[in-house]
């Protein structure tokens, strides 16, 4: 992995954890900004770089590191009823990266997006943020045994606001900072 990825990578990691420490508590599940960073890391310095910095912030926590919400850490964390929504990060990594690489194909000569490259942000950015939630959800009703209806109340509607707030946060933060960064890990180290 050349330094460049190193460094992304690792800022994406520590903002990961950043985003685990930001908690507003609202049902079992809490509100924090975790995703937003798996988001940005996705559509910003695509999927491998993604799926490595989410797969090395759930190792860490894994290991007991205190990187998870509520400065805890442990595999316990993974049977919980939070257990779905940190493996979904996985596919939400995989499916923001791969709209980022997709959008790379459609910059203009200044290297800003296209309107294409910004609509496969937009629905990849949207198909990423529901894909944590075909994981989660599922986990939290068999885990707390709660109705499916019960599910979708305490673990979807009340975070729908926010992610629809954390979507168009990256949808504009990416649309300032893809060039740049792209740019950036497209220079071959020496």
């Amino acid at each position: 992995m050349a330094v460049r990825n190193v460094i992304i990578t690792s800022l994406f990691t520590a903002l990961i954890i950043v985003g685990s420490f930001i908690i507003i508590p609202v049902t079992v599940v809490p509100v924090t900004l975790q995703t937003l960073f798996v988001l940005l890391a996705g559509v910003l310095a695509g999927r491998k770089t993604a799926l490595t910095s989410t797969s090395l912030y759930l190792v860490l926590g894994a290991v007991g590191l205190p990187v998870f919400s509520g400065a805890s850490g442990g595999l316990a964390h993974y049977f919980g009823p939070t257990g779905g929504f940190l493996i979904g990060m996985l596919l939400m990594a995989a499916i923001s990266g791969a709209a980022g690489d997709a959008a790379m194909k459609y910059q203009n000569e200044d290297q800003t997006l296209m309107k294409k490259g910004l609509v496969i942000l937009i629905l990849g950015s949207f198909a990423a943020t529901v894909s944590i939630y075909l994981v989660g959800i599922p986990f939290i009703k068999f885990n707390l045994d709660l109705t499916w209806p019960k599910a979708f109340a305490t673990a979807m509607i009340p975070f729908i606001p926010g992610d629809l707030l954390k979507l168009v946060v990256v949808i504009i933060v990416s649309n300032i900072f893809f060039p740049r960064v792209r740019s950036y890990l497209a220079v071959k180290d020496e």
